[in-house]
């Protein structure tokens, strides 16, 4: 052990080894006695007291740091003799009104004996670690009560899956009470095993792809089963490094619960507008042959009698002639109009020869009507189910109607066939104005709403897409469920 003689032979000495290693110490240092005399400071503490080393030598300790805190250090410096123990203390003080936090670290230096013979004092000016402390525990502060008051469920991992941040919504879910209590856990240690794998495979997902992943998933949380959407991203450094995961989950449960609901609703609403469709079919199809077989029984038996009328007809009555005449032009113009309608409710080609023959009736019948060049492209050797062929058939009769309507078209072509996905597809494209897509959107478009709404019963989708000055093109897709010949 050093001696007091050989501390003052050495601090004497300006260029001994123990003078070079204090004046190159980062720290303020001083050495005092126990009648806190400074028996020597390094020229940075010299400074910082706001002189030289010559002016502290000698003078008691007290005296430099000013009250009270000179009277704590002394505290201090005496608790270092009585004990022979190495003191630690951190303080604030001003300095030439300057507010400081000092660490102090006061070392005995004994004797051969073991007697504490003088004590050297290492200051440091701690006060930008402390500020960036309190700084950073006010911005943790901010962070801590935006997490505890977000809705959502809210974590932070490290690359092993350690819990290093989660908010007390989390906390809840899992069953604990505060926060910190989930610090430093892993998924297996607050969920159950199955679900906790599944976080795990998440993340790991998540950290190799260094992609967002996002989900939706039942989670047993706070003693039931709900439903979460979860988004889980990676957490990266400057360097492009995986530091962890990050995430938040939402509760959802109410959100499916109602669309749960709306589903239930639609295919309800779905149902009855089928049944409805269904119905509505039947009675065209009772209608049509009732117009055709009674009333057109009912006009042909007037043909026949107003033929017997006029071959029985006394000669020199040209105006009964001419009235008979009249009568029978007006009977067969009236079974015309009593096929047109009877066809337009219900063609029966569509029941005796397929959708195929029905097709092509269809079209032909639109040109002749409306003057409209209209091609039709149908498989020869492909048969489908009546029901479906008669709504595919009306959502034709429906894209016409609409061409005829509204288009300004001179021609249009009409094509059935079944795609690669074994689907039958029907497009309807025409050569006219082009519909936009504000008309295709519009609520009021009933007629354009009426196709989506058959085609979602068959499990299928109608498109409807315009370019101006172009032409409309209607397509509808179904699961075919039909035979090819």
């Amino acid at each position: 052990m050093a001696t007091i003689g050989d501390l003052t032979k050495y601090l004497g000495d300006p260029d001994g080894p123990l003078t070079a290693v204090i004046e190159i110490f980062p720290d303020m240092v001083f050495v005092v006695d126990q009648e806190e005399r400074v028996l020597h400071i390094n020229t940075l503490a010299a400074r910082s007291l706001g002189g030289t080393p010559e002016q502290f030598i000698g003078r008691r300790q007290g005296t430099l740091f000013g009250h009270p805190w000179g009277e704590r250090h002394s505290l201090f410096i005496q608790k270092v003799f009585r004990t022979g123990e190495i003191v630690v203390t951190e303080t604030h003080q001003e300095l030439h009104d300057t507010p400081l936090w000092i660490d102090a670290r006061l070392v005995p230096l004994k004797a051969a004996s073991g007697e504490v013979r003088a004590v050297v004092g290492i200051i440091r000016d701690v006060s930008a670690r402390v500020q960036a402390q309190e700084a950073l525990a006010e911005r943790e502060a901010y962070l801590r009560a935006m997490l505890d008051n977000f809705p959502f469920l809210v974590w932070l991992k490290d690359v092993q899956g350690r819990f290093l941040a989660v908010n007390q919504a989390f906390a809840r879910a899992c069953g604990r009470e505060r926060a910190g209590n989930v610090v430093g856990l892993t998924d297996f240690d607050v969920w159950p095993k199955e679900l906790a794998q599944r976080y795990v495979d998440d993340d790991r997902s998540v950290m190799d792809t260094r992609k967002q992943k996002d989900v939706e998933e039942i989670v047993f949380a706070e003693g039931a089963s709900r439903w979460f959407e979860t988004f889980k991203t990676p957490v990266l450094d400057r360097r492009g490094n995986v530091l962890g995961t990050t995430g938040f989950a939402r509760d959802i449960t109410e959100r499916q619960r109602l669309d749960a609901e709306l589903r239930a609703q639609r295919e309800q609403l779905r149902a009855l507008a089928a049944h409805v469709e269904s119905v509505r079919e039947e009675e065209r199809v009772r209608i049509a042959r009732e117009i055709h077989d009674e009333l057109g029984q009912a006009l042909t038996c007037m043909s026949m009698d107003l033929g017997f009328l006029d071959k029985h007809l006394p000669r020199g009555n040209a105006e009964a002639a001419a009235r008979v005449s009249a009568l029978t032009t007006l009977v067969k113009e009236t079974v015309q109009m009593v096929r047109r309608i009877s066809s337009e409710l219900r063609p029966s080609i569509l029941d005796d020869l397929g959708l195929g023959a029905a097709m092509e009736w269809l079209g032909h019948d639109f040109a002749t009507r409306t003057g409209i060049d209209c091609a039709v492209s149908v498989p020869s050797n492909v048969s489908v189910a009546a029901e479906r062929g008669t709504v595919v058939f009306r959502m034709c009769q429906e894209a016409l109607t609409n061409v005829a309507r509204h288009a300004g078209a001179t021609h249009v072509s009409i094509d059935l066939m079944i795609d690669a996905d074994d689907r039958l597809v029907l497009d309807v494209s025409d050569n006219g104005r082009g519909i936009t897509d504000e008309e295709v959107h519009r609520p009021d478009s009933l007629g354009l709403l009426g196709m989506r709404e058959r085609a979602a019963l068959l499990g299928g989708t109608a498109e409807v897409k315009g370019t101006p000055g172009q032409g409309t093109i209607v397509t509808v897709r179904v699961p075919f469920e039909g035979g090819k010949a």
